[in-house]
């Protein structure tokens, strides 16, 4: 349940509009202010919405995208990484083979302000603007993302840690730019611990079946189950999210949670990954 919910269009310097949606929940505001996640693309927020229950959300809910969604292949990842561009059997797959949201490979047109550091500074911006309209706690606030939206997560979690006290990250593309999420780890984690990592937490998941097929794929004709097999096993997401997870394990004061999803597909995994991510977070605050 929520109190009201609300969208508005913020301009970027490309002259691009990222989308704002919010969601406020029922009740008072609670003793320091809301609880706030922010979550990239609005079928995620959509998501945590709908699987919020009755007992509606636990603070306020935040979701910002491009206004064109597939534009996240350029927006959610850096800039200019060697091997960036989607692996090339995926032009070949077949269209429902394909990943949500998939774009062709190649840089984004000239012009653009495009690349997760220009994103964040759009979240930068996103916030100052709620926290001055809205009564927000400053010791408990989440950013969540799914696939290349928790790739950024951790392109935010690495590069400027104490920006949010907990991370969601749901299905991060760990097979995108090559392996570019354990690298940045291997790259940023040391210097992290010598400057002191701030005390937080992070929800790192994946789905059962995002390496092979569901009991309920059996059914597909055999060339698109051939092909989908052959796209999760290049993409090797449930043993790379593990290893992300074994990478990231070593960084004293971050309070991890690895949780391998029963019975999920990538498309499914943000139902049982995201909202209670989140809460997970919120727990483990309360507790200390």
């Amino acid at each position: 349940m929520t109190a009201f919910s609300t969208e508005f269009t913020l301009s970027r310097t490309d002259g691009r509009p990222c989308v704002v949606r919010l969601a406020v929940p029922v009740g008072p505001v609670p003793p320091g202010g809301w609880p706030v996640a922010y979550v990239l693309d609005q079928s995620q927020f959509d998501t945590m919405c709908l699987t919020a229950g009755p007992h509606g959300l636990p603070g306020l809910l935040v979701g910002l995208a491009p206004q064109v969604p597939a534009q996240r292949v350029w927006d959610y990842v850096p800039l200019r990484w060697p091997g960036a561009a989607s692996p090339p059997e995926e032009a070949a797959l077949a269209p429902a083979a394909r990943p949500p949201g998939y774009v062709a490979p190649g840089q984004p047109p000239a012009g653009l302000c495009a690349g997760a550091a220009c994103w964040l500074r759009v979240l930068d911006r996103v916030r100052a603007r709620l926290a001055a309209d809205f009564p927000l706690h400053p010791a408990r606030q989440v950013l969540a993302g799914h696939s290349l939206g928790a790739l950024f997560a951790l392109y935010v979690l690495l590069h400027r840690p104490g920006t949010f006290d907990g991370y969601v990250l749901s299905s991060p593309s760990v097979w995108w730019g090559g392996g570019y999420a354990r690298r940045l780890v291997r790259r940023r984690l040391a210097w992290l611990v010598r400057q002191g990592l701030p005390s937080l937490g992070l929800a790192l998941s994946v789905g059962e079946f995002e390496q092979s097929l569901s009991p309920e794929e059996a059914d597909l004709d055999p060339e698109a189950r051939a092909q989908q097999l052959l796209k999760r096993q290049r993409r090797a997401m449930v043993d790379g999210v593990g290893a992300l997870a074994a990478d990231l394990a070593v960084a004293p004061g971050l309070r991890l949670r690895h949780t391998v999803l029963p019975g999920h597909i990538h498309r499914t995994a943000p139902q049982d990954a995201l909202l209670p991510g989140w809460r997970w977070l919120l727990a483990g605050d309360a507790a200390r």
